[in-house]
């Protein structure tokens, strides 16, 4: 019952305080992270705004974009076959596409875990398998800058690729610079070390190259100043969060 009761909240107004909540009693941080990108979702977008969604997955966060920006064009990825054509049905009108996100369009694989698909990736990870049975698929890979439209204003961008934020950053820095949108991305120990991408380089990239700070996603949402280097570098090596929002 209470998971059913989960499920019918799902993308509604009561999701994010519901997840705050539950974060609260339990100290889950993933349920917090959710309830925070709600939160900063509901102030930076308009019912016009466009916005991203890179690695939808099961169109969790996509639902909220969708009520919070009805009007906008909005454009989801997701490179599991199964999810990707759930979505595709799930959400007419976004435009859904099945592309793994990186640097360089092409062909390259997936690791698809079996009884857990949320941790499937383009890496594998057996230390976070824990023995789980896995599948490798051939996916495309596409860049942002090669399929978003280049008048297509971008206002919001949200980022959960299993560690593959440098490289979709780095194929999307043309777009992201242009618009200079607020992006919520997932990046930590578990994830990104497995790419050997270093948080200086995503922090580098996302502060020179697109002009973006990067912030927790709390001290947002409370006004407050942003990460240094440093700072964004001790929170990815000590593991103290694993989400963060970057913004104008």
């Amino acid at each position: 019952m209470i998971r059913q009761a989960g499920r019918a909240i799902v993308g509604t107004r009561w999701e994010a305080p519901a997840k705050r909540l539950y974060a609260a009693i339990t100290g889950n941080k993933s349920h917090l992270y959710d309830a925070q990108t709600i939160a900063i979702m509901r102030r930076v977008l308009t019912p016009a705004a466009n916005a991203i969604d890179a690695g939808a997955f099961e169109g969790g966060m996509l639902r909220h974009l969708c009520r919070l920006a009805p009007r906008g064009r909005h454009l989801a990825f997701e490179p599991n076959p199964e999810k990707f054509r759930k979505l595709e049905a799930a959400f007419p009108d976004v435009r859904v596409l099945p592309y793994a996100l990186g640097d360089r369009p092409g062909e390259v694989p997936f690791h698809r875990a079996i009884a857990h698909p949320a941790l499937s990736g383009l890496r594998p990870r057996p230390k976070y398998w824990g023995g789980e049975p896995t599948e490798e698929i051939r996916v495309p890979m596409e860049t942002l800058d090669r399929v978003v439209p280049r008048e297509l204003p971008i206002g919001f961008v949200k980022i959960d690729v299993e560690g593959g934020e440098l490289g979709l950053l780095q194929g999307g820095v043309e777009l992201l610079r242009r618009w200079r949108p607020v992006i919520v991305f997932e990046s930590g120990i578990g994830g990104a070390d497995y790419f050997e991408a270093r948080p200086e380089a995503i922090y580098d990239l996302l502060a020179d190259a697109i002009g973006l700070k990067v912030s927790l996603l709390g001290d947002w949402l409370e006004g407050k100043g942003p990460l240094s280097r440093g700072g964004f570098t001790d929170q990815f090596d000590e593991g103290r969060n694993y989400y963060f929002v970057a913004g104008p």
